[in-house]
């Protein structure tokens, strides 16, 4: 009876890890979470530009940029261009919103924007 519940116990936590692992792996769980959101509250200047060809190809935040739909593209857009002092930093720096393929949020508080 023991080797049995001990079986159980192993297939029942197998069987949740390999659910984690497809779930994780969906670009909606890989996309930064709100970050429309972030981006449109965003004050300050504390960004950076990082130009996505820079990146290694099987880098996760790389990943994530690729496998983006065009609805999550467009919401970051539009919060780009609803914040009108970020837009005008970005502009700045000759950023082309056409260019921003992603954004994160740093633990900082401060956002990385990702240019194609």
């Amino acid at each position: 009876m023991n080797r049995i519940a001990k079986l159980s116990v192993i297939a029942a936590l197998s069987a949740l890890s390999f659910g984690g692992v497809s779930h994780a792996a969906s670009p909606e769980m890989s996309w930064p979470a709100h970050i429309d959101q972030t981006v449109r509250n965003f004050k300050g200047n504390n960004f950076t530009i990082v130009n996505l060809d820079t990146l290694k190809e099987t880098s996760q935040t790389r990943t994530s940029i690729d496998e983006a739909t065009p609805q999550q593209i467009s919401a970051l857009h539009a919060a780009v261009t609803a914040n009108k002092p970020l837009a005008a930093a970005l502009k700045a720096q000759n950023v082309e919103m056409n260019n921003i393929a992603g954004a994160e949020q740093a633990a900082d508080g401060g956002l990385t924007f990702y240019l194609r």
